[in-house]
């Protein structure tokens, strides 16, 4: 029986936390499937080189974009095509869908809540079909974007997946650690709330002096200056704490040095508050190497860590304009773990055990049978594809959850040109606007059942 063949963006990411995820689960889709690479610039040229130029000659480059995407399909001998690339999603959606392609998208809802991507998923909503495969990872996630628009009831629930540690690797693992080693790993950015973990591990460190915390990654941010200034506050807690010869600032890691972290770590802490996030892919890494896991309650950390059984969860509220998380919780969360071997050591096989279900072997088949059913599907020609393209969003009354997106400004863009405006804001200024979509963020829910 042939692979399904599935056209795939070449290339990597330039951000070494999205290479990590997306280059790992490429090559574990290419397991199961004939991947044709294409390369990035083809996917940009079918725009002329520009989106922006693009929309300028809109509506007649709608008709030569729909050309040049069945074009491109046809030399590459292709019906599927998994874009990694964000900005032009909706707009290839919109062409396939207004000239009826036998073309199917797959993709991955990465982030919801975040202001960039609820301009992608508000552009994308009026083209998504069953042609289509949109994985959202968590149960929270997909209610969130349900928020948002009722036409993402077709996205498929379907975890990111990992490569499990071996049976050697695990027993490496446990010899290894000494019960005082605490990891932090993924973006440094405000909304990942690095400088509550400083606080609340002074406080940790005053009961153990031997514990050390280990924080690796690399500043993210809006601009240099807002990254400086964050690495700057980090500094200065670091040094008002007289944390220097307990905290290391690793910087980006990844291959064996990325291997050995996770082997040598004994608790793997994760505050995030970050309103894009939806998995936490480091908690699936932690479990994968048997590591328990302290994490806020937030979103779809609590679909991935049961409480309790391979981590514990610190209480978020949402109460004023930024979520807040119980900075005291932290604190006893983490001396009742590093003072309990025996509970640890549970932990530890709990977490083994949980990984399992993410193990790619089981998620990746998966994929493949939700795309080869969505294959079966047609796509017709949306003969009122411009006239919703050229509407304003706030005009489009069945399309969108309006009672939850009205006070946004940007409902008054046209659907077009929403994916490509602006979505630089301070963060204090757009939680409170994307709390009508994302509240539920916060807050105890039911785990996921592993």
């Amino acid at each position: 029986m042939s692979l399904m063949r599935i056209g795939c963006v070449g290339g990597h990411s330039g951000r070494l936390n999205e290479r990590a995820i997306d280059d790992q689960w490429v090559r574990y889709l290419g397991e199961y499937t004939e991947l044709v690479p294409i390369p990035p610039l083809s996917f940009v040229k079918l725009f002329g080189g520009r989106v922006d130029r693009w929309l300028e000659r809109y509506p007649d480059s709608l008709d030569t974009l729909a050309s040049s995407l069945r074009e491109l399909a046809e030399r590459y001998q292709v019906k599927t095509l998994y874009m990694n690339l964000p900005f032009l999603i909706p707009y290839l959606l919109m062409a396939r869908s207004y000239a009826g392609l036998d073309i199917g998208f797959l993709f991955i809802a990465h982030s919801v809540g975040s202001p960039f991507w609820l301009r992608q998923w508000l552009a994308v909503a009026p083209w998504l079909t069953q042609r289509d495969v949109l994985l959202v990872s968590t149960a929270s996630s997909r209610e969130a974007l349900l928020q948002i628009s009722d036409r993402y009831a077709m996205s498929s629930l379907i975890p990111l997946c990992i490569e499990l540690t071996s049976g050697e690797a695990q027993e490496d693992a446990r010899a290894s650690r000494t019960g005082r080693r605490i990891l932090s790993i993924g973006r440094l950015e405000d909304v990942k709330n690095i400088d509550a973990l400083l606080v609340c591990f002074a406080k940790i460190h005053a009961r153990m002096p031997d514990v050390e915390l280990l924080i690796a990654g690399e500043y993210t941010g809006h601009s240099s200056e807002q990254m400086e200034r964050y690495r700057q506050l980090l500094l200065n807690i670091t040094e008002r704490n007289g944390l220097q010869g307990s905290v290391t600032f690793l910087g980006p890691v990844d291959g064996e040095a990325k291997r050995q972290l996770f082997q040598t770590s004994d608790l793997l802490i994760n505050l995030s508050t970050d309103p894009g996030e939806t998995f936490g892919f480091n908690l699936i890494e932690a479990k994968a190497w048997g590591i328990p896991v302290i994490c806020t309650n937030w979103n779809g950390f609590r679909d991935v860590v049961a409480d309790g059984v391979d981590g514990l969860l610190v209480d978020c509220s949402w109460d004023e304009g930024m979520p807040g998380i119980d900075h005291d919780q932290v604190v006893q969360h983490t001396l009742r773990l590093l003072g309990n071997a025996v509970e640890r050591s549970t932990f530890s096989a709990n977490a083994f055990k949980a990984a399992e279900c993410y193990g790619y072997k089981r998620v990746v088949p998966e994929i493949v049978q939700t795309l080869k059913q969505a294959s079966m599907n047609a796509v017709h020609p949306n003969r009122e594809a411009k006239m919703v393209a050229g509407a304003r969003l706030c005009d489009l009354k069945e399309m969108y959850r309006h009672e939850n997106l009205s006070h946004l400004a940007l409902m008054h863009e046209r659907q077009i040109t929403v994916a490509s405006g602006s979505a630089t804001i301070a963060m204090q200024e757009w939680m409170p606007l994307a709390k009508a979509i994302i509240a539920h963020y916060a807050g105890r829910y039911s785990h996921a059942k592993h």
